[in-house]
């Protein structure tokens, strides 16, 4: 693809570009050059031919092709290596398997619809074709298991950054794994955790946002509380540019955790919150916990306080009963 992704650039450059230029630009013959830009025609670009002239770039599609990512992307790990797919079961599930290739740190895998799209506790989540961002991050993070909530943490935090920097609206941060703008949940993130006897391998991390989709896109039971960037925002949102931030923040997120503490990771879910203050029920799957969210602990766990006693959460699903979302 890294040939395609150059003739997109030279026909970007000019109205016209002729195809005897394009092949010596490329190397290639020009009967190469007019299979390539079929090849670019089937993918959705719109590209004008004329037998004088050459050919011309009219339009770029609305997908996630790593080669229109990778264009404003300056990171060292993330997205460097990427897979792409117009359908996936889940993303989660191609990491796992991706796995035993030994993939270098920061593979993507990227899908434009997921059939099995998973959130937490094994619910569904809806993921219609090029509407959002389904994708998983493979990451080797060289810390103990119980840092693992942190991680979600810092992708909801990076996520929240991205979108501020792109639309000027700050979604805020549901403990543990789900943002939230204008009182409805936009992204949710899954994070599996990859080794054995104690020690962490790898890190999937499970990355949902809903950029694009209208109300009636939603099921019917997720209308009163689902939400997408362009409903609370009022205009579509380019995917291909809100992605390549993501991973600008992500990574810049990340490292500094490993490298420094998790400290501004956790001021800045403090500071921009929907969980704490509120009323809220947390099942972790084993056990299911009533009182007020009154403190993230340094940890990244939820503290909460009932009747006087306090107790703390790592990690579970988290129901609010007195809801003031912004």
């Amino acid at each position: 693809m890294l040939q395609l992704a150059e003739l997109i650039e030279l026909l970007a450059q000019k109205e016209f570009v002729s195809g005897q230029v394009l092949a010596g630009r490329l190397g290639v013959t020009r009967a190469a050059i007019w299979k390539q830009v079929e090849t670019l025609r089937k993918l959705g670009y719109e590209i004008n031919a004329n037998p004088r002239k050459g050919y011309q770039l009219i339009s770029r599609p609305d997908k996630l092709y790593p080669w229109e990512v990778r264009k404003g992307l300056n990171t060292k790990l993330v997205g460097k290596t990427m897979e792409y797919y117009d359908e996936l079961p889940s993303t989660n599930l191609r990491a796992k398997e991706l796995l035993a290739t030994s993939p270098p740190e920061g593979t993507v895998i990227i899908a434009e619809s997921q059939t099995k799209g998973r959130g937490r506790l094994g619910r569904k989540w809806h993921s219609p074709p090029g509407t959002g961002i389904w994708m998983s991050i493979i990451l080797n993070p060289k810390i103990p298991p119980i840092q693992l909530p942190k991680l979600t943490l810092v992708a909801a935090v990076a996520l929240s950054r991205a979108i501020y920097a792109e639309l000027g609206v700050r979604p805020l941060v549901k403990w543990p794994n789900d943002l939230y703008l204008k009182g409805r949940k936009i992204s949710g993130i899954l994070t599996e955790l990859v080794g054995e006897m104690g020690r962490l391998e790898h890190v999937i991390l499970g990355v949902g946002i809903n950029v694009n989709q209208k109300r009636e896109d939603f099921p019917e039971d997720l209308r009163g509380k689902a939400g997408s960037l362009l409903m609370v925002n009022e205009r579509a949102v380019d995917r291909q540019v809100l992605l390549c931030q993501y991973f600008q923040m992500f990574e810049e997120e990340y490292l500094r955790s490993l490298e420094e503490g998790f400290a501004q990771v956790l001021d800045y879910c403090r500071r921009y919150t929907v969980t704490l203050g509120q009323q809220v029920e947390v099942d972790n799957g084993a056990k299911i916990f009533y009182g007020r969210a009154v403190e993230i602990a340094d940890d990244g766990g939820l503290i909460l306080e009932q009747d006087g006693k306090r107790v703390k959460v790592l990690s579970g699903d988290v129901n609010l009963f007195n809801k003031e979302q912004s």
